[in-house]
C-alpha cells in the first residue's frame, strides 16, 4: 500500500512539473501587440478588445487599457483609452484613407498595441486588486463592404528594454 502511495505520488508531482513547464506565467499587465501588417486606401484596422471576464457565479473585473496604432517607423497614430466591463468587448478604429491620408497605391505598414496603466504592488496585495486579461485581435476590413480580410493576434508580449546606465 505505502509503495502504491509513492508511486502515485511522484506521478502526481511529475505531472505538475510538467504542467508548469508547458504553460507559460506572463503578467497580464505587460502590454501586447501584433505582427505587422499592411494598409492602403479602401481598407480599415480594427483593434478589438474582449475582456472575458470569470465564470459565473463570481463578477469579473474591469479593465482599463490603452489601445494603439503604431507605424512601422514607431510613430503612434492613434489611440484611445478604454474601460471594458467583465464579458464586453471595445474597438478602435484606424481608416486608411481617413486617419492615415492613403490613396492609390500607397501602403502603411502598422501594428496593433494593447497597454495597462500600472497598478502599484501594494494595490494588488492590499486591495485585492487583479491584473486585466483582455483579448486582442487586430482585424484588416474592407472599408466599402466590411468584409473582414485579415485577423491577426495581438498577443506577442512587449517586454520593457532595460536601459544601462554608465558611471563617469
Amino acid at each position: 500500500m505505502f509503495t502504491f502511495i509513492q508511486r502515485i505520488s511522484v506521478f502526481a508531482i511529475a505531472a505538475v512539473g510538467l504542467f508548469a513547464q508547458s504553460t507559460p506565467v506572463v503578467s497580464a499587465q505587460e502590454p501586447r501587440t501584433s505582427g505587422m501588417v499592411g494598409l492602403v486606401d479602401g481598407q480599415a484596422a480594427r483593434l478589438n478588445a474582449l475582456n472575458p471576464g470569470v465564470a459565473l457565479p463570481a463578477v469579473g473585473t474591469a479593465c482599463i487599457a490603452s489601445l494603439e496604432f503604431w507605424d512601422g517607423q514607431g510613430l503612434l497614430l492613434k489611440s484611445l483609452t478604454v474601460n471594458v466591463a467583465a464579458g464586453k468587448s471595445a474597438n478602435l478604429d484606424l481608416f486608411g484613407d481617413k486617419d492615415l491620408a492613403l490613396a492609390g497605391i500607397v501602403r502603411r505598414e502598422i501594428r496593433a498595441t494593447i497597454s495597462f496603466p500600472p497598478v502599484p504592488a501594494t494595490a494588488t496585495t492590499t486591495a485585492g486588486l487583479t491584473p486585466c486579461k483582455l483579448i486582442g485581435t487586430l482585424e484588416i476590413l474592407d472599408e466599402s463592404t466590411g468584409k473582414t480580410q485579415v485577423v491577426l493576434g495581438v498577443g506577442h508580449l512587449v517586454t520593457p528594454i532595460a536601459v544601462a546606465t554608465v558611471n563617469p
